[in-house]
């Protein structure tokens, strides 16, 4: 079929990026033509060339992140037009997105040019301090229930609502109303998690399908995974991700330098936060076992995942595509609670789920080496979340 995949961003090298980018390369080998459209594009999102950008439309719309909510809504909505004109010129046979906002633009189209569209919600309202649609008359039902079942959520989440102004409040209505019917009338909904396959069935009353990804078959390190390596002394710890306040790096700073045991901590990824968690390393007293690596290329992230012991992650969300990459290269794992392991199953080893808490992750640190290890029993979960699989799930009819 003729599938587009339409994204906002594709500026910077992330899970979001990387997730569109491999889908669609795997869409492309199992014989669809498969277009990508954003509204903004910069070549970080290549990877360092592994991806060509120069067949992707934009539609060159400039949103300011900093803005205020009327801002970016109104910024959100300039783009429509563009996206209409080029819909029309590709005709395609299925839209796919992956954002909830995303799914209005496409809910609006798809009543004037008569296209099915289909859904990712990738990271749910939740997740995000700055998403105010969860408190409108639409949503707000479900809220406490919703914030009671994850940890994180009970600090993206700010109780009691915050106060709007007349016209803000008005706005945020209608884009909720909107939301609610995007997703409603997708002709398909694909999560990331059990967690929020849950969330999209109370809030949009829509039975939504677990698909996710996050490397391809060659990826998985078999060899790994069926003979279990001790970990080393000092233990090798790595962490990667944007450095945001999403993410949670400086709970993994504080924790570090709670810990006992031996070990380097190295920490890969660029943001908003680096000035402020470097600080917050220099002051440690474990400084020295503290390496920033920075943006690196993907030969780089391979060497260091081949030689880490254990991955951290404490970011509040309920897949991280960083996060199962470790898992496929035969790593431990220690995941913030926010983490869905339940789709993982019982038997899925080398993971341990710790509650987002310095205390609580210092002594899971300390207590890595008696984790027990990834090992073959894993293999079967693992294959599941490839992007080839991936790409049969988005396009099945």
């Amino acid at each position: 079929m003729k599938l587009l995949w339409f994204v906002s961003s594709l500026e910077q090298k992330g899970g979001g990026e990387r997730f569109v980018l491999e889908a669609v390369r795997a869409l492309r080998a199992q014989g669809h033509d498969v277009l990508i459209a954003c509204d903004r594009l910069a070549h970080a999102a290549s990877f360092d060339g592994r991806y060509d950008l120069s067949t992707v439309f934009c539609t060159g719309q400039e949103f300011d992140g900093a803005a205020g909510y009327l801002a970016r809504v109104f910024s959100k909505l300039r783009g429509l037009f563009a996206l209409h004109r080029m819909v029309r010129k590709i005709a395609p046979d299925l839209v796919v997105c992956q954002s909830e906002f995303d799914a209005i633009k496409l809910y609006i189209l798809s009543r004037l040019l008569g296209f099915p569209y289909r859904v990712f919600v990738f990271g749910q309202m939740y997740q995000f301090k700055t998403d105010i649609t969860r408190y409108s008359s639409v949503f707000r039902k479900h809220l406490q229930t919703i914030v009671a079942s994850r940890p994180g959520y009970r600090d993206t989440v700010p109780l009691p609502p915050p106060k709007l102004s007349p016209l803000t409040w008005v706005v945020n209505e209608i884009v909720s109303r909107l939301k609610f019917r995007a997703l409603n009338r997708a002709d398909r909904v694909f999560t990331l998690s059990g967690q929020v396959r849950w969330e999209v069935g109370l809030v949009y009353r829509k039975d939504a399908t677990v698909c996710r990804a996050a490397f391809d078959e060659s990826f998985i390190d078999r060899e790994r995974l069926s003979a279990a390596r001790p970990v080393g002394t000092p233990l090798r710890l790595l962490s990667v991700s944007r450095l945001v306040d999403k993410k949670r790096v400086d709970l993994i700073l504080n924790a570090f330098s709670l810990a006992r045991e031996p070990a380097v901590l190295h920490i890969v990824g660029t943001g908003s936060e680096e000035v402020k968690l470097k600080a917050l390393a220099a002051a440690s007293p474990r400084a020295q076992d503290i390496h920033f690596l920075g943006s690196v290329d993907d030969s780089t992230l391979q060497r260091e995942l081949a030689a880490a012991d254990c991955f951290v992650s404490m970011d509040v969300g309920d897949y991280d595509i960083s996060v199962v990459e470790a898992m496929g290269k035969g790593l431990r794992v220690l995941v913030a609670a926010d983490f869905d392991l339940a789709d993982f199953g019982p038997q899925f080893s080398g993971v341990k789920s710790v509650e987002p808490d310095p205390l609580a992750l210092a002594r899971a640190i300390d207590s890595v080496a008696a984790l027990p290890p990834p090992g073959p029993s894993n293999l079967e979960v693992l294959e599941r979340l490839t992007w080839q699989s991936l790409a049969r799930t988005v396009a099945a009819t």
